[in-house]
């Protein structure tokens, strides 16, 4: 069986067990390639299941697809499972190293493949000056903690903790002009992405924009000053100040652009 079609079968297979079940269900990790290959397809099936995809933050590149009765009336699986940790399929670990090494992203992700685990059960790495946040599947949480001590040439302890500890670094900004043809997602996530209109509307579609850490999935969705609009893969911008109307219709928006 080829990548892709093992990938489809396990997608449905979880999306069947939560329709059957009753339950929350969830794939590995995905990269973004691989959640445009779920996409294609699972939306045509158990139409009482609502997908949402989660990586521990908004802004998270590698995510797993969640599966969730519609009864159960989720609307924001972030929320829901910051607030019902319990029900999360992913955990947040914190690894604090010793102050002599100097780690990188390749260390602790070497590290990790050290000690035989599947790149698929470890989402993004964070780096911080003293520690790493790293988000791993709950089933292998526990198995790293324990086995984790070294990386690099540094030592290090790890210890599960709180989404509630986890801070996303924004980093540096600037406020941007654009002219869009209206406030719909689409028109602004192709200007402030620069995109084409076919590719922010197949990302929309695709479930990769996320509105006020909701994921929305449609094009025609107005945003209002101060929506902050992330677009996974790609990074996060708030639409700062609608600034008025150009004789010919357009709206003057000015963007934060989050680098």
């Amino acid at each position: 069986m080829e990548e892709k079609d093992l990938l489809l079968s396990r997608c449905l297979d979880a999306k069947k067990k939560a329709s059957d079940s009753f339950m929350i269900t969830s794939t590995h990790f995905l990269s973004v390639d691989e959640r445009s290959v779920i996409y294609c397809i699972e939306r045509e099936y158990n139409s009482d299941i609502s997908t949402f995809y989660f990586g521990g933050f908004d802004e998270a590149e590698r995510t797993a697809a969640v599966f969730v009765p519609t009864v159960f009336g989720i609307d924001n699986v972030g929320s829901f499972f910051y607030e019902n940790p319990d029900d999360c399929p992913i955990c947040l670990i914190k690894v604090t190293k010793d102050r002599f090494s100097s780690l990188t992203h390749r260390d602790y992700l070497g590290s990790l493949m050290g000690l035989g685990i599947k790149r698929e059960t470890v989402g993004d790495i964070i780096i911080r000056e003293n520690f790493a946040f790293i988000f791993v599947l709950k089933s292998i949480s526990r198995y790293i903690c324990e086995n984790l001590t070294k990386v690099g040439r540094g030592t290090v302890r790890c210890e599960i903790c709180p989404f509630s500890e986890f801070e996303y670094d924004e980093g540096e900004t600037e406020t941007a002009f654009a002219s869009v043809a209206s406030l719909r997602l689409d028109s602004v996530v192709s200007s402030a992405f620069n995109l084409s209109r076919t590719n922010s509307s197949l990302a929309v579609k695709s479930g990769l924009v996320y509105v006020n850490s909701q994921q929305i999935l449609k094009n025609d969705y107005l945003l209002k000053e101060k929506d902050k609009i992330v677009l996974r893969g790609k990074g996060k911008v708030v639409l700062e100040e609608i600034i008025g109307e150009s004789k010919k219709g357009r709206i003057h928006i000015n963007i934060k652009k989050f680098r």
